[in-house]
């Protein structure tokens, strides 16, 4: 789980367009695959995975750990595992618009077959 977190860190450092999205202060999103909690923070400043998750989220996502990684591959879309009842989510509707918005403007694209 590690790695597809620290491929989503490698893609916003990447694409530097995103930085206009990130707050000032980090934002702190945790994963919760059943009794594993993973976290990451994302700002301006930086971006991370935490090692040590101390004090709240600001976004928190629920579910098996085969549904966060098909999400952090950019196989599926946050608010369609919502709707299906695969993924649990806490926190407001701003929080969520900015999480589906960097998961879904990192996702890894593999090459599109173009018909002419």
């Amino acid at each position: 789980m590690r790695i597809y977190l620290q491929e989503l860190i490698d893609q916003c450092h990447s694409r530097y367009h995103l930085r206009l999205l990130f707050p000032d202060s980090p934002f702190v999103l945790q994963f919760h695959c059943g009794d594993e909690i993973y976290g990451i923070s994302v700002s301006t400043n930086g971006c991370s995975v935490l090692d040590q998750l101390n004090g709240e989220a600001h976004f928190v996502i629920e579910g098996e750990e085969e549904r966060v990684i098909a999400l952090l591959t950019g196989e599926e879309r946050l608010s369609q595992l919502i709707d299906g009842g695969l993924l649990q989510v806490k926190g407001g509707y701003r929080p969520l618009l900015f999480v589906e918005s960097v998961l879904w403007l990192t996702r890894s694209r593999g090459k599109e077959p173009v018909e002419v």
